[in-house]
């Protein structure tokens, strides 16, 4: 093949670029034919498995990162003892604990020329809604006949005995073949034996085949008539450096086509989101015409949450999974600034801010029904991101949970239960509630007037009767309660002293727990937070065992920290044990401290077949226009009401400034201040119920819904449909009610 066509090849970002060229392939006398991808005829139904397209884009940067690192092990010997890529960062590239989120704003110069070895292009092409799309890798390189067997294979199992790369289930980027008329591949091999390897290209394409005899089409690939593999050409090594380039030609990325930088709707939040924690950095840029040229480089939503300016406070656990183990990464974005409620769109969804990866790379999420429903932390919704990082979860487990798409989690039992763990250790942090606490405060007014007080007794009892119906009920939280029910103040930090000199559990005992579920225990120290990581140094001894089994520890932190149980299924009411937490420094004595445990009977739902229900505690507020909670809401003249659930409460925020109620208040205000006050009660009241039943039965749905557009859309519609109601009974009653207010 002449060098020439092979470099306009290289250059051709758009399809018809790319058709005159294959034309000009044909003409130059090679011979070309071609192989469907992954030597498979009906490849249809695996290729176009992949809902979206941004995942088949990170599939390729995926492997892009594994030929840098395959590369590297090639330059080191070939060592056998790497087992993981994080391990294989740290050891070959010096970053610390094989994760980006423990460098520094100061240290990103220190891998700056490590990012540009995978660099990701945004390139002008047919269409500015469909960009072409580069993955370019400095790596290992593919020689001609291996194209088909490695980057072009389906279901191949190349990489499952190279521990050190993320790839495994040889799907690899093949999905992101669908969301483009052609895809070109080139590449070269690194050195060998000092010798260079050749430069080789194929293209992609989707062939319909004959409508009258198939019944779908095919992918395959261009290859050289003479020998089956893809075309090679006499390329210097200048022009093409060893590694892998694919180039996905006008990609239907639409809704990640934006200016690359903006911080939703572009190239920047795709990889961000989809890989959270990669494990090596890369590089991405947008050189199309008429957008701002741009080079920047990714480190991950995990590094940039820990590092950021923006987190006002976060923590992390270590605990055992099933025969693994997991750890759970929480932060709370800080609620001051300009668009304080909108900035979790920069890191995940603000209904999906759960986010489970593999190897760093996004596979499924949970929604913020867990925050705001499981844990009722509601004023933290949309503040708070959560990480469940399953590097070192087992092998059977990743296969139960995660399908070869890593679009979504299996709907299988094991996600319950880890979706059940994430909910457990959040529950076990009490810096959260106060967090939730202090949020809360700056929505609500305090007035202590007696109608507001009898409108709040007036609906407990409206609800309380409504629950005994088996409309509701108020079950046990998610751990036994061991805490006051005033938030924890703000605790001073302890200095580290080095040997320690105590740890103190901070329960009061005997500790109640239930049986079967998850329990925790606050402790104090002035020990070194890495004791808490390592067996040698940290141990918590159940007695009996049979009673429960430690399952891991917080990260400590300011001489603060948690650790987690677990009680046994069997263990009756009425039961007790002990649970030791012993601190073993390097030569220096042990330090230890004991609490009893006292198994209590798990309270049971309120419904129909109990026949009773606590009291609950509900309390409707008013929210003028321009209040906190009106601004942080996004309301107008036409919002009506919004309920929030907290652990110890229910608190309802109800418009002030609703259009239909001011009409009903100006023509009260002609009448006297009382008969303001009356309409304004019977509004409240009605308006706070009905808004409440509508957050029950939102409640009670599949716990897999999330508070998505579509849902607060048909909840805003439900509210405005009874405000216009109520109003409705207001103008009709007017004088009977400002008459009477002794009926309300």
């Amino acid at each position: 093949m002449r060098p020439t066509i092979a470099h306009r090849l290289l250059e051709a970002t758009k399809v018809k670029d790319l058709v005159e060229i294959i034309a000009e392939i044909q003409d130059s006398g090679t011979r070309i034919g071609w192989r469907s991808v992954g030597g498979i005829d009906n490849n249809l139904a695996i290729i176009n498995l992949g809902s979206d397209p941004a995942g088949g884009v990170i599939e390729r940067v995926t492997n892009a990162i594994d030929a840098v690192l395959e590369d590297e092990w090639n330059e080191k010997g070939q060592p056998s003892n790497i087992a993981s890529p994080r391990t294989a960062a740290e050891k070959w590239f010096g970053i610390g604990e094989g994760k980006l989120g423990t460098l520094k704003r100061e240290a990103l110069k220190k891998v700056e020329t490590l990012s540009a070895r995978v660099l990701v292009t945004l390139r002008d092409s047919d269409r500015d809604d469909k960009p072409t799309v580069d993955i370019r890798d400095y790596g290992m390189g593919i020689l001609p006949e291996e194209i088909g067997e490695t980057i072009l294979s389906l279901n191949k199992n190349r990489k499952l005995r190279k521990l050190f790369l993320a790839g495994a289930f040889g799907q690899g980027g093949s999905t992101a073949l669908a969301y483009s008329p052609f895809t070109a591949v080139f590449s070269r091999r690194a050195k060998t034996n000092g010798k260079l390897n050749p430069f080789c290209f194929t293209i992609v394409r989707f062939n319909p085949g004959d409508p009258n005899v198939d019944k779908h089409g095919v992918y395959e690939f261009m290859v050289d008539h003479a020998n089956g593999c893809p075309i090679v050409s006499d390329i210097p090594e200048k022009d093409f450096p060893s590694g892998t380039l694919v180039r996905h030609f006008t990609m239907e990325v639409g809704k990640y086509s934006a200016v690359m930088t903006a911080p939703t709707g572009s190239l920047w939040f795709l990889v961000h989101n989809y890989l959270f924690d990669p494990v090596l950095p890369f590089r991405i840029e947008d050189i199309r015409k008429g957008k701002i040229s741009t080079t920047r480089m990714v480190t991950g939503n995990h590094r940039l949450l820990t590092q950021g300016d923006h987190t006002e406070y976060q923590r992390s656990a270590v605990l055992t999974f099933r025969d693994g183990t997991i750890s759970i990464y929480w932060w709370v974005l800080s609620a001051d600034g300009d668009n304080a409620r909108g900035r979790i769109t920069q890191y995940v969804m603000a209904s999906k801010p759960i986010i489970v990866t593999y190897n760093g790379q996004k596979q499924g999420d949970f929604p913020n029904t867990v925050i705001k429903d499981d844990l009722k932390l509601p004023y933290l919704d949309r503040y708070i991101v959560v990480h469940v990082d399953c590097d070192k979860l087992d092998a059977e487990s990743r296969r139960q949970l995660f399908p070869t798409t890593r679009e979504a989690l299996r709907d299988t039992p094991i996600g319950d239960d880890l979706r059940r763990l994430v909910t457990e250790t959040l529950s076990g942090d009490s810096e959260l509630r106060r967090l939730d606490h202090e949020r809360k405060q700056r929505y609500i007014r305090h007035e202590d007037k007696a109608a507001v007080e009898n409108i709040r007794k007036r609906l407990a009892k409206r609800v309380q009767v409504f629950a005994k119906a088996g409309g509701g009920g108020h079950g046990p939280t998610v751990m036994p309660p061991d805490h006051p029910d005033t938030p924890t103040p703000h605790r001073q930090p302890i200095p580290v002293q080095d040997p320690p000199t105590f740890i103190k559990i901070s329960n009061t005992s005997p500790r109640k727990v239930y049986a079967g579920r998850s329990f925790t225990l606050k402790f104090e120290t002035d020990a070194r937070p890495e004791y808490f990581l390592h067996p040698d140094n940290f141990i918590a001894v159940i007695a009996p065992p049979s009673f429960g089994q430690y399952t891991g520890t917080t990260n400590v932190k300011d001489g603060y920290g948690v650790a987690y149980f677990k009680a046994h299924e069997e263990i009756n009411v009425g039961e007790r044990g002990k649970i030791t937490l012993e601190i073993r420094p390097p030569r220096s004595q042990t330090l230890s401290d004991a609490i009893d445990l006292q198994v209590v009977e798990l309270p049971q739902t309120a419904g129909p077949d109990e026949g009773t229900s606590q009291t609950p505690n509900i309390n409707p507020h008013w929210v003028s226009e321009g209040d906190p909670f009106w601004i942080d809401s996004g309301w107008n003249r036409t919002s009506v009401a919004k309920v929030t659930r907290g652990e110890d409460s229910v608190d309802i925020y109800v418009s002030a400034d609703n259009g239909r109620l001011s009409q009903l208040i100006s023509r009260a205000q002609r009448r006297d201040v009382a008969s303001v006050e009356v309409i304004k009660n019977f509004y409240l009241e009605h308006v706070s119920f009905f808004a409440l039943l509508q957050d029950i039965e939102r409640t009670s749905q599949n716990k897999e819904r999330q508070s998505g557009d579509d849902e607060d859309q048909g909840f805003d519609a439900a509210l405005k449909h009874a405000c216009e109601t109520v109003c409705g009974i207001v103008d009709g009653l007017f004088d009977v009610l400002v008459a009477s207010p002794e009926t309300l």
